[in-house]
């Protein structure tokens, strides 16, 4: 975590909020100083809290473990995938819209918004014990954007045939690390590989019969700029993106930084 970074703001934000999300316990107050695994602290005494839905058994969960094995140095982390796909944003006649202040062409993402929260958020998901990288990302994808899981055996199928065409396209890997996350714990957080496939020509991704399903109340397509407020850290995934394809972020000029 020691980098040119701001720690505090960067890796620790949303992941100190408090109380933990939709719950009453309060988070164990961590200074800024004191952020970092490395850096010792002997008053460290972390509040014990484990989310309902964990208790629930989740295939992709550690076993919960007994109170008194609790310790500072022993963590776990769970690997969370997230897909970003985008296109330019472009008018009735095909031509790609420019933002009017910095000239920059606009990019637009599929964003869901999540019934837990509220929030705008990547769609994205937990892997499954033994699931390769792609097929939870296709999975997910399919569940959340696509609504996948009510789609009758033929719908199914057809759906499958598009999401084939759309895994197939060129992607790169936007971030691997550590997730500002609410709910992530003192011995505990989300981990993740953020990946993201672009549609140059918009012919592949424009024909997305976006539908809202399992944990998305709501997807759609959204222009991508620094005014962005989506869930944990998810903008800066997003910013990645745009630096990457050279796209429009901020009118503000100076230099680059997380949030």
């Amino acid at each position: 975590m020691s980098d040119s970074r701001n720690v505090k703001n960067f890796y620790h934000n949303k992941a100190l909020t408090s109380p933990y999300p939709r719950s009453h316990v309060e988070r164990a107050h961590v200074p800024a100083d004191k952020v970092d695994w490395l850096t010792e602290w002997k008053d460290y005494q972390p509040v014990e809290y484990t989310a309902v839905s964990i208790l629930s058994g989740p295939q992709w969960a550690d076993p919960q473990a007994p109170p008194l094995c609790f310790s500072p140095t022993k963590k776990h982390k769970i690997m969370f995938l997230f897909v970003t796909f985008c296109r330019w944003k472009r008018d009735r006649s095909g031509n790609k819209i420019a933002h009017p202040v910095t000239g920059k062409n606009i990019l637009q993402f599929v964003a869901i918004k999540r019934r837990d929260c509220g929030e705008w958020a990547i769609p994205g998901g937990m892997v499954d014990p033994g699931e390769k990288i792609s097929a939870t990302l296709k999975r997910e994808f399919g569940e959340e954007a696509l609504n996948s899981l009510q789609k009758s055996p033929e719908e199914k199928a057809e759906l499958e045939k598009q999401l084939q065409r759309l895994f197939s396209q060129e992607h790169f890997v936007v971030y691997r690390g550590y997730v500002d996350d609410p709910r992530n714990t003192d011995n505990a957080w989300m981990e993740t590989e953020a990946v993201n496939y672009h549609d140059e020509t918009g012919e592949t991704m424009d024909n997305l019969p976006l539908e809202a399903g399992d944990d998305a109340g709501m997807v759609k397509w959204v222009d991508i700029s620094e005014k962005l407020k989506l869930y944990a850290n998810h903008s800066y995934f997003i910013k990645l993106v745009t630096e990457k394809r050279g796209a429009h972020w901020s009118e503000e000029a100076g230099p680059e930084c997380p949030e």
